[in-house]
């Protein structure tokens, strides 16, 4: 990433396995991992994914060396990125039912969600199978989910008029996923249908949502147009082969997903499908559209365009290259 020159590294949750915590290692297994991320010159944002919390509490947050709080001391917030973009950070597991003693707030208010949706997961009768007879739209409903307040949900609201009057294209980045096709049905966050609402009435603004979690990853455009990435863990990554990408911002409003190696791949295919080499982040278009009307998408003169493809030999990616430069 140094050599690269990146402006800023995004390390989306997960950093070490939940497993420390029996191992009595968590200090040390997320000191080992910190000690690689520090020597990045560059400002670092870290996600809180469910197996930070599997290590550490809430209230061990702000000494534990990662970086998920913004300016206000909040789980939540959002940060210019270069001048014409904005990237927004969520916190899905604001209600959860780990991280929190069993006595708060808002373990108690997920506790009362799961019991709505999903109460098998409470059994006292040993191990319970939370999938069992339930309707697959209920499988999000699981204790290594959970879902962003009412006030998250408003400071969304505000933060992307906010980006709008100012002029700026967003990225979101969340641990869990917000749109199914792009991850799986028990891999999205509880109330997924409200955050994408929110989403949808920006959508002049928002133009990516970049997610893990789902160690086998996946990609979709939704209905209105946002891309959804979410990216592989590096555990599914062999030995030796990276597991990551850059994101490519330009001006004029589009994005290009560089991957290195199988940073995300084909949904639904459990991390066997095509890998995307690239994805090209421009509003309201997929991966899968004609060449010419990616390129018209990003703000490109439909006869230079042109021009650039036939240069390209039909190559969409030579084709950007040519014109930006």
């Amino acid at each position: 990433w140094n050599d690269t020159g990146v402006n800023a590294v995004v390390q989306l949750g997960d950093l070490i396995d939940g497993c420390n915590r029996q191992a009595d290692a968590s200090k040390t297994a997320l000191q080992a991992v910190l000690s690689v991320l520090e020597r990045s010159i560059v400002r670092r944002f870290d996600l809180i994914g469910n197996h930070e919390l599997y290590n550490i509490r809430r209230p061990e947050l702000p000494t534990s060396g990662l970086n998920c709080f913004g300016a206000d001391g909040l789980t939540y917030y959002a940060v210019h990125i270069g001048s014409h973009w904005e990237a927004i950070f969520l916190d899905p597991y604001e209600f959860a039912l780990i991280g929190f003693p069993m006595d708060h707030p808002n373990y108690l208010r997920a506790k009362s969600v799961i019991e709505q949706h999903n109460p098998q997961v409470f059994k006292d009768d040993g191990p319970p199978d939370w999938f069992s007879g339930l309707p697959e739209e209920k499988h999000r409903y699981v204790p290594f989910n959970g879902s962003v307040s009412p006030e998250q949900l408003a400071w969304l609201e505000k933060a992307l008029v906010q980006a709008a009057a100012d002029g700026r294209r967003t990225l979101i980045f969340t641990h869990i996923p917000l749109f199914r096709p792009a991850t799986k049905p028990k891999t999205t966050v509880w109330n997924c249908d409200e955050l994408l609402a929110v989403i949808h009435r920006h959508t002049d603004t928002v133009v990516a949502v970049l997610a893990g979690h789902d160690h086998e990853g996946g990609y979709a455009v939704d209905p209105v147009g946002v891309h959804h990435i979410t990216m592989n863990s590096a555990l599914t990554a062999n030995v030796g082969t990276d597991c990551f990408a850059i994101l490519e911002l330009y001006n004029d409003g589009w994005a290009r997903f560089v991957a290195h190696g199988r940073a995300c791949v084909e949904s639904g295919t459990c991390g066997q499908g095509q890998a995307y080499p690239e994805l090209l982040l421009t509003r309201g278009e997929g991966n899968n559209e004609a060449p010419l009307a990616q390129l018209v998408a990003m703000g490109f003169d439909r006869d230079v365009a042109l021009a650039a493809l036939e240069s390209a030999a039909g190559d969409v990616n030579a084709a950007v290259s040519i014109l930006s430069g």
